[in-house]
């Protein structure tokens, strides 16, 4: 059986960071918009989760946000990316 040396698609590919903090900065504020959505959400009653999905809540928003930011999000991700990238350019024209 031969080995096959990896190629540039085969390899695997490292995050770009600044696509990285975009993604993670809209999650965060995805969160914060649940946050505020289901604070009218009572947790009591017959299917409501009491004491335990109140003291909850924030982690399940946070991974709402983080959900909903890796399957496309609504865009805030590739703007905040776009600034990230023509501000490190306008910084490195001036070097």
């Amino acid at each position: 059986m031969e080995i096959l040396p990896a190629t540039a698609a085969q390899a695997p590919q490292r995050p770009d960071p600044a696509a990285k903090a975009a993604r993670e900065f809209e999650a965060m504020a995805l969160a914060q918009m649940f946050e505020a959505m289901f604070e009218g959400v009572r947790t009591d009653g017959a299917f409501g989760g009491g004491h335990a999905e109140g003291t909850w809540r924030s982690f399940m928003m946070q991974e709402y946000g983080r959900a909903v930011a890796d399957q496309g999000g609504l865009g805030i991700a590739r703007m905040v990316e776009a600034d990230i990238a023509r501000l490190y350019a306008q910084a490195g024209d001036q070097s």
